[in-house]
Order: structure tokens, then sequence, then C-alpha cells
């Protein structure tokens, strides 16, 4: 078994074997063989000139692939369906946009909703109506020493409560205790409204 068949072509354009009308500039002037050995080289980027020219027919492949590719009429269709071929893997914003809204609509139509959120969220990215804003700090907890620690809490606690902390005696939990003061057991009437 050669290299050759030991390599796997995988099509650029389209899986035919037989190159398809659309793809062509409609050159008038290749033949049928001309015509598949440009679409073999174009849709499969790893298949040697050699190998083209012998799946296109030729009985002598090295020759004819040499003069194929001397042949301006085969370079110019050669060039017109690269061409082709960076359009169609091309991105640009317009494609990109367009793509996340077919990912965003499929996903809603098969239920998908997470899928569907995260193509939204990227929509509203390339829209500029979200940004995303990353803080990165340097320095870590363990670099610092332990008054830099208790300094840090106090700082982040005294932003969080700004406040004192008192001792409770039983006077202050009793919530009756300022408002009966004075008024043993017994002296306390009710009003007689």
């Amino acid at each position: 078994m050669s290299q050759a068949d030991n390599r796997k072509f995988v099509p650029v354009l389209d899986d035919e074997v037989e190159p398809a009308i659309e793809y062509f500039n409609l050159n008038k002037n290749l033949n049928r063989r001309q015509k598949i050995f440009v679409w073999t080289i174009v849709n499969n980027p790893n298949m040697s000139y050699v190998e083209a020219a012998a799946k296109s027919g030729y009985k002598d492949a090295r020759q004819s692939a040499y003069k194929l590719l001397k042949n301006k009429h085969v370079k110019s269709e050669f060039n017109y369906l690269m061409q082709e071929v960076k359009k169609k893997y091309e991105l640009n914003h317009d494609r990109a946009v367009k793509d996340l809204y077919d990912i965003r609509d499929k996903a809603m139509e098969s239920g998908s909703f997470n899928a569907a959120i995260a193509a939204q969220n990227s929509l509203l990215k390339v829209g500029g109506l979200i940004v995303d804003r990353k803080e990165v700090r340097y320095g870590k907890i363990d670099q610092m020493s332990r008054a830099e620690i208790e300094n840090r809490l106090k700082q982040l606690m005294g932003d969080v409560i700004e406040g004192e902390l008192v001792e409770e005696t039983e006077e202050s939990i009793s919530p009756t205790a300022d408002l009966v003061e004075g008024v043993t057991e017994g002296e306390y009437q009710e009003d007689p409204d």
C-alpha cells in the first residue's frame, strides 16, 4: 500500500466526485477532464497534482499534470474556485452574527434554552450591549502578615458595618425596661380608655 493510499481526503467544496456546475466559472474553453482535474485539486487539497490528473482520466498523469498547470484557462478556473473556497470559509462580522442568530433560533426550536441564552449573550456582546469587565488583582493572603490581614479585615468590615459593638446588659435586653421604669409589681394600672 502506498503513502497516497493511506491519506484521507476531506472534500473542501463538496462531497461529489464529479464537479457540480454551480461551482464553476463556466469557462467554455475547458474540456470535461480539465474541469474534473481542477475540481479534484481544489476539492482535495492534500492530493498531489499527479494523483488528481490520474483521477481525472489522464493516462500519463505526471506529464498531463505539468501541462494542465501551464494552461492559462485551467489556471484561471483554479483561481476562481480557490476564491470560492475562501468565501465559503471566510469569517466576518455579518456571517458571525448570522450564525449566532441561526444557533439561537435552532436552540429555541429544539428546547435547548441554555444554548439559546448563550447564543443571545454572544449576540449582545457582539453588538456591544454587554461588556465583560474583569479585574485582576495581584497579591495573596498567604503573602500577608497577620497584622496586615487583621487591618484588611477591619477595613472590609468597616465598609459593611459602620458602628461599634456594645456589650448587652440585662436592662438593654428587656424591651419594657425603659417604659415601666420606677413602677413596681402591683402598681401597674391599665389605662381606663
